[in-house]
C-alpha cells in the first residue's frame, strides 16, 4: 500500500506537471442527503487541488436517471451500484433495450452496505418481522432502489406482497414518508447523512439484521446477483448500527463517460489514492475506500485512462 500512495503521488505531479489545461467535470449524484451525494461532494472539495481540475456536483433525481447524461457526455462522472451500472452497460432490466455503450469504470470505491431501517424503539427486529408492516414500495422515479429493497426482503423470504406497502417516488421520498409516520421502516445506504436527518426527528433509528445462511443470501442474489452479506460493525457516528450488524453489500462504483480524457481519469485516480485519508474525512463511509480494489475484475469495461493507470500499479493485467 505504501508503494501504492508514493506511485499515485509521483503519478499525479507528472500528470499535472505535464497536463497544458485544467478542466472543470460534472460529478452526477442523487440530492442531498444521499450516499452518492455525499461521495461525490467529498471528491469535489478533496481531490481539485491534486487531479488539477476542478468539479461541480449536479444533484438529479436519482442515479438512473444520471445514467443517460454521462452516456451521451452531459455529465462528466457519476457513482452508481454495480447492479446498476452493468445493467445500462448491457441494456437490461430498467434499461432494456437502451444500451449505454459509452459508459466506462473508473473505479470500485468500496462495498455499500444497505439496509431497512426502524425507529430505535421498534417491536420490529429483523428483517423478517416486516410482514404485514407498512413499507415504502414501487419507487416510480428510482426503480433501482426497488430491486434492491426486494432482495433485502429476499433474504428473509419476504417480496412486496407480503408488506402493506406504500407507494414512493424515489429514496428520499421513502426516508421522508418514515419521518412522517407514514410507513414504519425505511430502506437507506448506511452512513448517509438523510438517515442521520431522520433519525434526528424521530429519535433515534437502528437497522434491521439480515440472515447470514447460505440459503437466504442466494435468495437475495437471485434479485441482486452481485450482492453478499457483510458484518457492519459499530462506529463514531455511524447511525443505526449500536451493535455489529448483518446487512446486504455491493460494490460501488465511480464511472465516466468515455469522452473524460485519458489524462483527467488518470490524475483523479492518483488524486483519489493520495488524498485517501481525507476522502474518509469529508464523509465517514469513504474510510471503506481500499486503493487495492479499485480495479477488481466485475465484468465491465474501464475508462482507458483507469486501465493505464491500473496498469502502472499492477492492479490490472
Amino acid at each position: 500500500m505504501i508503494k501504492i500512495l508514493k506511485f499515485a503521488a509521483v503519478l499525479a505531479s507528472a500528470i499535472l506537471s505535464s497536463a497544458a489545461w485544467s478542466a472543470q467535470f460534472a460529478i452526477g449524484t442523487s440530492g442531498q442527503g444521499t450516499a452518492t451525494y455525499g461521495i461525490g461532494s467529498a471528491m469535489a472539495s478533496v481531490l481539485a487541488k491534486d487531479a488539477g481540475d476542478s468539479f461541480v456536483v449536479q444533484p438529479h433525481g436519482g442515479t438512473g436517471k444520471i445514467v443517460p447524461l454521462v452516456n451521451t457526455g452531459k455529465v462528466d462522472y457519476s457513482l452508481a451500484n454495480i447492479l446498476e451500472v452493468t445493467n445500462a452497460v448491457k441494456g437490461r432490466g430498467p434499461f432494456k433495450g437502451k444500451v449505454n455503450e459509452n459508459l466506462r469504470v473508473v473505479a470500485v470505491v468500496y462495498p455499500f452496505e444497505v439496509g431497512f431501517f426502524v425507529k430505535a424503539d421498534s417491536d420490529i427486529k429483523s428483517v423478517g418481522d416486516l410482514k404485514g408492516r407498512k413499507v415504502s414500495t414501487e419507487y416510480s422515479g428510482q426503480k433501482i432502489i426497488g430491486i434492491l429493497a426486494k432482495a433485502v426482503l429476499a433474504n428473509a423470504g419476504l417480496s412486496f406482497d407480503d408488506v402493506d406497502g406504500v407507494p414512493v417516488t424515489n429514496i428520499i421520498g421513502n426516508a421522508n414518508d418514515f419521518a412522517a409516520g407514514k410507513t414504519e421502516a425505511a430502506f437507506f445506504a448506511v452512513g448517509a447523512g438523510k438517515v442521520d436527518q431522520v433519525a434526528a426527528s424521530v429519535g433515534g433509528i437502528r437497522f434491521l439484521p439480515v440472515n447470514q445462511d447460505d440459503a437466504a443470501e442466494k435468495r437475495m442474489q437471485k434479485v441482486v446477483p452481485p450482492s453478499y452479506v457483510t458484518v457492519t460493525k459499530p462506529r463514531k457516528g455511524l447511525t443505526g448500527v449500536d451493535v455489529p450488524t448483518p446487512l446486504m453489500s455491493y460494490d460501488y462504483l465511480l464511472y465516466a463517460g468515455k469522452h473524460v480524457p485519458d489524462s483527467a481519469v488518470e490524475a483523479l485516480l492518483a488524486a483519489m489514492v493520495k488524498n485517501r485519508e481525507a476522502l474518509g474525512e469529508a464523509y465517514g463511509p469513504l474510510t471503506k475506500f481500499d486503493p487495492a480494489n479499485m480495479a477488481k475484475d466485475i465484468g465491465l469495461p474501464y475508462h482507458p485512462g483507469a486501465e493505464k493507470f491500473y496498469k502502472a500499479q499492477g492492479l490490472l493485467k
